[in-house]
């Protein structure tokens, strides 16, 4: 039988048990790289870079004895006793409270198995959430009251719930892996996650929790976390981690949550170093997939959730290396840093392309550190920190952590809280233009007043892709009128295979034209080509070629010409031109959301309202006459209610060559 060695540490005092660890775990490490390394040549998409010695050596001498976190531990009452007066503080404590009454939520190995045998994940990651967001409390009532007593018994209860887990991957992350407990090393978000919150409450609580707890949250993260990644790192091999070497989000959540978890627990400052230096060897994958000019194609939701990340990763190692490391300060990554002030419509608006949400927001924390470190224009809102830093597959203690000490460096916590500045619209440029990353916004001056919008070009093949080349959104006085269905619901289906035959994921339900009956195709070849584009204080052109797009043999050519003009509170005209070698159908559409309807409709228009605010829209064809027709978008889920309604305008007959133009305009009594 083999035993793990952190297996023989278990229920050591945590001093001993990490130097007893750390030795033996090196030398699991050295037998399992060593055994790697006589294998076969490593395929050249699953190799990583190699970590130079020198480089460990060089951060070894910049890193403080000791591991670091953003904020101090709860002994240090000058800084906590301050928070606990805080409003949200009070609403922690009081869920806290609540949390300590209920039961630990179940995960039975039958909701892990849905996902496998429905394709729902729901059943098994709202449980799974909830156990974080618990700790997550109990951790944080127990440092605002200072009162362990009462703390710690439900606080051990939940620790040992989350170390008693088979895996703390999701089964949507590890399905690489047969069963949940062969996904017990396996790292994804959510086991990063995991990983860095139990640290954080290690680090936090400290010699409070007992002992054995303390042990064995650090075997836990060892074995299931930090020894699996580094012994790819030094393999250079990354094997099913497929994410150590990807440029989308998981890379930088991923990497970020092993670095922080190790920094955190690490005690051998060498070790530690290591970990710093694979992160920076990673660190290119990662910003590789930004276009040049810091357009992020995964939208602003990823932008929250992966670059935050990389940014909270890059600033732990700037703080450990006293400045020594400093992996923001090359310009793309200021570039990228910007993007969320470049891609928000009017305040508080972002568009909902791809798999974005309509409801994303840029969290003021990371508004604010992004402002202080890249000299932004500071966020609109000022928000008191939360404690609670919520996603969808956990809630990340050592987020929050970020967010005290960013709150603690701008204000005095016992002071009362600033008042939240006047809205200044007016700051937000008149366009943003992402030549790299193909999309415009452009907007009325000031920005939450008449009509703004978003124009999305690109390619196919980016990553969560609609198929949507030449969609828009349109805001008027700050209210988003016209929008993209956004993000599907995510289930086994939604990364596989069927993707595509979502009518939110393929471009039935976008904005688009369709040509002979077909929608817009898949993949990188499938582009947006500017053609030309005019921009002035007066207005914005954006004309582009779609032909790629579409799998028509007779096609010629189409494009779609978008002009924004600013008097008179805007008016966006979007005029399609097709040409054909033989006569096809063809038609264009506009998208309702749910519970969105037409009003006002004439010949040759109609009204659509959201939120007390209308927009007119007219059309009008050169080469036929415009029929509508009405249809229910469904997403990936079969049989679940529609996600909204495309209203087709498509010619009635056939035709060699057709132009559609549409205008639309804020409506002046809604």
């Amino acid at each position: 039988m083999s035993i793990r060695p952190e297996k023989i540490v278990a229920f050591i005092c945590p001093p001993l048990a990490t130097l007893l660890a750390a030795t033996l775990f090196a030398s699991a490490l050295l037998a399992v790289t060593t055994s790697l390394s006589a294998q076969k040549p490593i395929p050249a998409d699953r190799k990583l870079p190699a970590i130079e010695p020198a480089r460990v050596t060089q951060i070894t001498e910049w890193l403080s004895p000791r591991p670091t976190h953003f904020t101090p531990t709860f002994d240090d009452r000058s800084f906590w006793t301050p928070l606990a007066t805080l409003p949200t503080a009070k609403t922690i404590i009081t869920k806290a409270r609540k949390f300590a009454r209920e039961p630990i939520p179940d995960l039975p190995d039958a909701l892990y198995l849905e996902f496998q045998n429905t394709g729902r994940r729901e059943s098994y990651e709202r449980p799974f959430t909830l156990r974080s967001e618990r700790l997550n409390a109990l951790v944080f009532a127990a440092g605002l009251t200072n009162d362990t007593v009462a703390w710690l018994p439900p606080i051990e209860a939940e620790l040992a719930a989350i170390l008693d887990e088979p895996t703390w991957a999701i089964p949507a992350g590890a399905r690489s892996r047969k069963t949940r407990t062969d996904a017990y090393d396996y790292v994804d978000l959510a086991a990063t996650a995991r990983a860095w919150t139990l640290a954080s409450a290690d680090w936090l609580l400290g010699d409070r929790l007992q002992p054995a707890t303390r042990a064995r949250i650090r075997q836990e993260i060892h074995a299931r976390v930090l020894a699996p990644w580094l012994a790819r790192v030094r393999a250079r091999d990354r094997r099913d981690f497929w994410w150590m070497s990807t440029d989308n989000n998981w890379n930088a959540v991923c990497n970020t949550g092993v670095l922080g978890t190790a920094l955190t627990l690490t005690e051998n400052p060498a070790e530690r170093a290591r970990f710093i230096a694979a992160y920076e060897a990673l660190t290119p994958f990662f910003l590789a997939g930004f276009a040049d000019d810091g357009f992020c194609h995964e939208g602003i939701g990823y932008w929250v959730y992966g670059f935050g990340h990389y940014l909270i990763g890059a600033e732990l190692i700037r703080q450990t290396t006293a400045g020594h490391v400093d992996l923001l300060a090359a310009p793309k990554v200021a570039r990228i840093a910007t993007f969320a002030s470049g891609w928000e419509i009017c305040p508080g608006i972002y568009p909902a392309f791809g798999d974005a949400r309509m409801t994303t927001r840029v969290p003021p924390w990371l508004s604010t550190f992004v402002a202080s470190r890249f000299a932004t224009p500071p966020p609109a809102d000022v928000a008191l920190p939360q404690f609670r830093n919520w996603h969808s597959l956990g809630v990340q203690l050592y987020a929050s952590l970020f967010e005290l000490a960013e709150h603690a460096e701008h204000a005095t916590p016992s002071s009362p809280p600033p008042a939240p500045p006047a809205n200044n619209p007016g700051a937000l440029a008149p366009r943003n233009w992402f030549p790299d990353g193909g999309a415009l916004v452009a907007r009325s001056i000031p920005a939450a007043t008449g009509l703004s919008l978003a124009i999305k070009g690109g390619h196919n093949g980016q990553p969560h892709n609609h198929n949507d080349l030449g969609s828009f959104v349109v805001v008027n006085d700050g209210v988003l009128v016209m929008s993209d269905l956004g993000v599907d619901a995510y289930t086994k289906d939604t990364f596989g295979p069927r993707r595509y035959t979502s009518g939110v994921m393929n471009s039935f339900g976008h904005p688009v034209p369709r040509v002979a009956g077909q929608l817009q195709k898949t993949g990188p070849d499938a582009r947006a080509v500017t053609v030309r584009t005019e921009f002035t204080d007066e207005r914005d052109v954006w004309e582009m070629d779609l032909t790629s797009a579409y799998d028509v043999p007779a096609l010629k050519q189409l494009t779609r010409t978008f002009t924004f003009t600013r008097a008179n509170r805007g008016r966006l005209e979007i005029v399609d031109r097709v040409r054909h070698t033989t006569p096809q159908t063809f038609g264009t559409a506009l998208i309702l959301l749910p519970g969105q309807q037409r009003s006002a409709a004439h010949a040759s228009g109609f009204r659509l309202t959201t939120g007390g605010k209308a927009v007119d829209i007219a059309f009008h064809a050169d080469g036929g006459d415009i029929v509508l027709r009405e249809e229910p978008v469904s997403g990936i889920i079969p049989d679940a209610p529609p996600k909204g309604t495309r209203v087709g305008l498509e010619l009635l007959q056939p035709t060699l060559e057709a132009e559609i133009r549409l205008v639309i305009t804020p409506a002046n009594d809604p």
